[in-house]
């Protein structure tokens, strides 16, 4: 994750050793990436970072068995790297999945050192609202393990404000911390005449880059190109992989909407020119209690960029954005909205270019990761 890489590479820069272990590679599709494929353990310097990989039984989409096959397979081939490292002050472990929690308990017990649990979603609440899991019992086991990871972490870091409220409602606020969403400010800031491949120099980009999920909205995404349809120099770019993206690509082709163009996964390193060459970034999330207390990663480095973000949806995001002046915010599941709030970009530039340095004001101020990881140091006990 680039979030997680930029955490440990701020600690390290602080002058804490950072050692990582994690899956073979093979976000967003399932399935191990090939220089990884039929090995078990693999070990390797990530920009100055001890990284440690083991094996897992990738899987993703629907299918409840396979996922839990998936995530219970790393949980325990995880746990002899851990038993192996030096021994640290803390583990640092992310939720979800879920379950990693229990390697990070079973290690923190071995070893006698804390773990702090870091929630980025919750668990099992998302995968309910998003329909992933309907068993009562599975859910029901969930929660359980919610509450007995919560209770016996040192400390918990929340992602989101909505989060942080949810934990402490269980288990307290004196243990619950926060470490936002952020951005590296030195690597995704504003650039001068890029044009992506993908699209001609009279054209309009607006930009999703991401995992194309099921916490996201898409027919809102179609609803709105389908009414821009006449506006041909309107695009929509649509960067990445996922579950939703072979539904998305055959919808698009069956409605002819040649405003909607599809790119793979493109580099971390071009993600900075992608953003600053786009008129604005799109992030549509779908409606619900749960999605009110997210805040989209992808959000940061589009500001950062100076590339204003147009977000449907409500909660958190909603309030930041509106707050600093640095997007348009629309209704969740609201095509009509998204496509109105497109073409009024599209037809006032400069608004766009200045809702654009607002955003990037902002994370300068207070979301750039040395800012971040620095108050959560502060925060954290000695």
């Amino acid at each position: 994750q680039i979030r997680l890489h930029a955490f440990g590479k701020q600690l390290q820069a602080r002058g804490h050793e950072v050692r990582v272990v994690t899956a073979m590679p093979n976000y967003p599709r399932g399935e191990v990436f090939p220089e990884y494929r039929g090995k078990r353990v693999v070990r390797e310097e990530l920009d100055g970072l001890h990284v440690t990989r083991t094996w897992i039984r990738p899987a993703t989409g629907r299918n409840v068995v396979k996922r839990l096959l998936g995530y219970w397979s790393f949980a325990i081939s995880s746990v002899p790297a851990c038993l192996r490292e030096p021994k640290p002050d803390f583990i640092f472990v992310e939720s979800p999945p879920l379950f990693l929690g229990c390697t990070a308990y079973v290690c923190s017990r071995l070893r006698r050192v804390p773990f702090i649990l870091n929630v980025s979603d919750l668990w099992p609440a998302s995968a309910r609202e998003l329909g992933i899991v309907r068993s009562k019992s599975l859910l029901w086991l969930g929660e359980r393990l919610e509450r007995f990871l919560y209770r016996t972490a040192y400390r918990i870091t929340a992602q989101t404000d909505g989060i942080r409220a949810h934990i402490a409602a269980m288990v307290g606020p004196g243990k619950v911390m926060t470490l936002y969403n952020g951005v590296d400010t030195s690597d995704f800031k504003p650039r001068n005449n890029t044009r992506p491949a993908w699209v001609s120099p009279h054209e309009q980009a607006f930009l999703y880059a991401g995992t194309l999920g099921y916490a996201h909205f898409w027919d809102a995404v179609l609803e709105a190109a389908e009414l821009l349809r006449a506006r041909p120099q309107i695009v929509f770019l649509l960067v990445g992989d996922g579950p939703e993206k072979a539904r998305l690509v055959e919808a698009a082709r069956l409605r002819n909407l040649k405003n909607i163009r599809f790119v793979e996964r493109r580099p971390v390193t071009e993600m900075p020119a992608l953003f600053a060459a786009c008129l604005a970034t799109v992030v549509p999330l779908r409606k619900g209690e749960l999605f009110k207390s997210t805040r989209p990663s992808k959000i940061f480095p589009a500001l950062a960029c100076e590339s204003p973000v147009i977000f449907s949806g409500e909660g958190e995001t909603a309030q930041l954005l509106l707050q600093n002046r640095c997007g348009i915010v629309v209704p969740p599941e609201d095509g009509p909205g998204l496509a109105e709030a497109v073409a009024h970009l599209a037809d006032h530039p400069e608004e766009a270019r200045e809702l654009g340095r607002r955003g990037r004001a902002l994370v300068e101020r207070e979301y750039g990761w040395d800012t971040l990881v620095g108050a959560w140091l502060h925060e954290l006990p000695a």
